[in-house]
């Protein structure tokens, strides 16, 4: 018998099998019925979201008809529609994003965090600020394996708003309050149950810090590159990123630091935007549900982050202009009233505070927001990991490869990473300065010209 197994949950959509469904199902139906037996008759895999909609996982939604047997009863037939996701490319990129920690910490969210919060948030506040996000059905995530699946939003009525338009003013609004409810919940959690302590893996590394900043540095270099490309356009922009790269990377470093020390932290989602809030309506068309999808960049960071990047992300200039401190109010004062409500009164933070942590963070924010609206509204939207699964000892090596790569000190691997960073962020930038897509052109260039008028850089 070999001394590597084979691992018992799938590393991809082409390792789903009629057994294993029947295996999680059972365990899923068995919470509500003890000892319950799903049979799947027939099961299909289809994409799990669009193109440029997701870059750092694989997701499938899998449909599948099946006979439900409880304990001492008689089948009946079901329906089942799940989104499952899993790490994209070969053993040694998948275990490679396991250490940097983010998987874990999603499932973690789904499986403990959110229900916990969401109990707390029953006692204390009467059950008026639910987090609201997917169920969560099975996850595993060890040495060789991950695999989360989780209830599919779509057969209960909701959708995501449009990416290319960016949001309404009403799902606008409807995200920041929930939002809020989100900041205010873990907050007020954490001051009674310290949530670092109780869920360790949230512990911010030296690694983390290391590998933003090599991200930053490749997003600001591959900006100006691309923009110089067009320099009879913009020369003033040229100038300025050039001339404030260092000022840049020292107010993101500043601000990432300033996340453990000052008293206001929070669970963030990390990448609340457009694709990763979901809606349903009224008959009116009015929003009447709102649910949080995709939390795999979450953290226990500055709760201005998410505020910040759903603005510069999921709105148009228009929007921006005209309703941010409309935005900054709600936030604000949904934030604070929920705090009031369970026990943790922010006394102390007052608009004005609010506000001046707002701006602290505009640099970095709109840095992650560039990025995004990059990616998202490219024609060359690809999964970064890219890499094909092995079996046997092969599939064994990979694997015990990335406890070697964890001995790597953190500088080492920041240098490291650099390289594969260019590389595979290069595509995005070449499209910028190519200037063929215009809507993408306008977007980024917006952002930037915010970041000058709002005092992020100086021209």
């Amino acid at each position: 018998m070999p001394f590597f197994k084979p691992p018992k949950n799938p590393r991809a959509a082409s390792e789903v099998t009629k057994q294993w469904l029947e295996y999680v199902l059972s365990q899923y139906e068995s919470r509500t019925s003890r000892k319950s037996i799903v049979e799947v008759d027939s099961f299909e895999i289809n994409p799990g979201c669009g193109k440029c909609e997701n870059f750092n996982s694989e997701v499938i939604r899998i449909e599948a008809e099946a006979q439900v047997t409880p304990t001492g009863g008689t089948p009946s037939p079901v329906h089942y529609s799940f989104i499952v996701k899993f790490i994209p490319g070969n053993e040694f990129e998948q275990e490679s994003t396991k250490w940097i920690g983010a998987p874990k910490r999603e499932l973690l969210v789904l499986s403990e965090i959110l229900p916990a919060l969401n109990t707390f948030q029953k006692e204390r506040g009467g059950g008026r600020y639910p987090i609201n996000a997917p169920e969560y059905v099975y996850g595993v995530c060890t040495s060789g394996e991950y695999v989360l699946m989780m209830q599919d939003l779509r057969e209960a009525g909701y959708h995501v708003g449009d990416k290319r338009r960016g949001l309404t003013l009403s799902q606008l609004k409807a995200a920041v309050r929930d939002l809020a409810h989100l900041h205010a919940v873990s907050y007020a959690f954490s001051l009674t149950h310290d949530f670092r302590t109780k869920y360790p893996d949230f512990k911010e590394t030296g690694l983390t810090d290391s590998i933003i900043s090599t991200f930053v540095r490749v997003v600001i270099e591959g900006l100006h590159d691309a923009l110089k490309a067009n320099e009879s356009k913009f020369p003033d922009l040229v100038e300025a990123i050039a001339s404030n790269k260092d000022k840049i990377l020292n107010d993101i470093e500043e601000f990432s630091l300033s996340k453990r020390q000052k008293p206001l932290v929070c669970l963030s989602h990390g990448d609340f935007w457009t694709n990763n809030v979901m809606f349903k309506y009224n008959e009116e068309g009015s929003v009447d549900g709102f649910m949080m999808i995709d939390w795999g960049n979450v953290g226990w960071r500055n709760p201005m982050f998410d505020l910040q990047y759903l603005m510069h992300t999921s709105t148009q200039k228009a929007t921006r202009r005209d309703h941010l401190k409309e935005v900054q109010t709600l936030y604000y004062e949904a934030f604070t009233s929920a705090a009031a409500s369970l026990d943790a009164p922010l006394r102390h933070w007052r608009f004005e505070d609010f506000l001046a942590e707002y701006q602290k963070s505009a640099a970095a924010s709109k840095l992650f927001c560039v990025f995004v609206n990059l990616i998202t509204l490219s024609e060359h939207g690809r999964i970064f990991n890219q890499g094909t699964l092995t079996t046997g000892f092969s599939s064994w090596l990979r694997v015990k490869m990335t406890k070697i790569t964890a001995l790597i000190p953190n500088r080492l691997i920041s240098t490291m990473t650099y390289p594969f960073m260019k590389k595979a962020l290069q595509i995005y930038f070449d499209d910028l300065a190519s200037m063929s897509n215009p809507e993408m052109t306008t977007r980024i260039i917006d952002l930037v010209t915010e970041a000058f008028e709002n005092f992020v850089v100086e021209p």
